[in-house]
């Protein structure tokens, strides 16, 4: 994972996980500190994280880490047990049918025209910009957006046939 995707994930997952640390430590300023210090670490750890994983779980796995550090450090006890956390965590998990339409969606994706599965990946998986996109698949920013307009169309037309 590039520096760009990794800072894409973390701004796309930060309120998220400063919402957390603040629930752990009641203070804006130590959550913030909470969650810079796991932001280092996730990047010094980036070669361990598994893809296949969510990555909001490993960071908060981290936050938690980093929590006990904070702890420890400040010689006082939180009463949070490990089931506290646990409910702490409930809103950030999957709903139950999250992995089916994950899947679906993979399948779906799938049986896209090539220059459109391509726009998609370098578009939506790399997190690239139009312009980035567009100059890596050799192609205007124009047509770039008209491909990936028709491939969201034929994505939720197929998706919707599952229904």
């Amino acid at each position: 994972m590039d520096r760009t995707r990794f800072s894409d994930l973390i701004r796309g997952h930060h309120r998220g996980l400063l919402a957390y640390a603040t629930a752990l430590v009641k203070s804006d300023a130590a959550a913030r500190d909470l969650v810079q210090d796991a932001c280092v670490a996730a990047w010094q750890s980036l070669a361990k994280f598994d893809a296949t994983r969510d990555f909001g779980v490993w960071m908060r796995g981290i936050i938690r880490n980093k929590w006990r550090e904070y702890c420890r450090r400040h010689r006082r006890e939180v009463a949070l047990d490990e089931k506290t956390l646990e409910r702490l965590e409930e809103p950030f998990r999957e709903a139950p049918g999250d992995a089916e339409l994950f899947a679906r969606l993979a399948e779906c994706r799938s049986k896209l025209p090539g220059p459109m599965a391509e726009a998609v990946r370098v578009t939506y998986d790399e997190g690239r910009t139009s312009d980035e996109a567009a100059e890596l698949l050799s192609t205007t920013a124009a047509a770039l957006r008209k491909r990936l307009e028709r491939a969201r169309e034929a994505l939720r037309l197929c998706l919707s046939r599952h229904d």
